[in-house]
């Protein structure tokens, strides 16, 4: 039998992501996101990802219509490692979202208005000036999410 790889975020996840979404992204206030904790490690390029954001297919907003309370289901999936959440401060989790947030663009004109976005940077402008005081917060979390998944081995 296989484990299920996601679960859902409680109600703190969801705070923090609010408290983001109104301060740094009112674009996003009718946006439906769906957030939910990746529990394996997960590697691209030889880096572990902290998180992840995707614009839902077809099949997704089918499938969760009902849990979404719209007839297009969730525009967004947000996942976040579990690990990193766990290990990580309340500032980390800040940052985090709102990096994953930044990946998200908004064109109201369109009848499909919820895009995806990459990296302005290595990371985004905004994020640099708004991390000033914890410049490489990432690289760091993402050590100790690596050496915790590694003691489990």
């Amino acid at each position: 039998m296989s484990e299920i790889r996601y679960e859902d975020v409680g109600q703190q996840v969801q705070s923090v992501f609010e408290s983001i979404r109104n301060q740094h992204f009112p674009e996003l206030t009718n946006a439906k996101v769906k957030i939910v904790f990746d529990l394996k490690k997960r590697v691209s390029d030889g880096k572990i990802i902290l998180g992840k954001i995707k614009r839902t297919n077809e099949l997704e907003k089918f499938f969760t219509v009902e849990e979404a309370g719209s007839m297009d289901g969730y525009d967004y999936i947000l996942f976040l490692d579990k690990k990193a959440w766990e290990l990580g401060t309340p500032e980390d989790h800040v940052r985090l979202v709102r990096h994953e947030l930044r990946h998200t663009s908004v064109d109201d004109s369109n009848d499909k208005p919820y895009r995806l976005r990459g990296h302005t940077i290595e990371d985004f402008h905004e994020e640099v000036e708004l991390n000033r005081d914890d410049p490489r917060w990432a690289e760091r979390l993402a050590i100790t999410v690596q050496d915790a998944y590694a003691n489990e081995e």
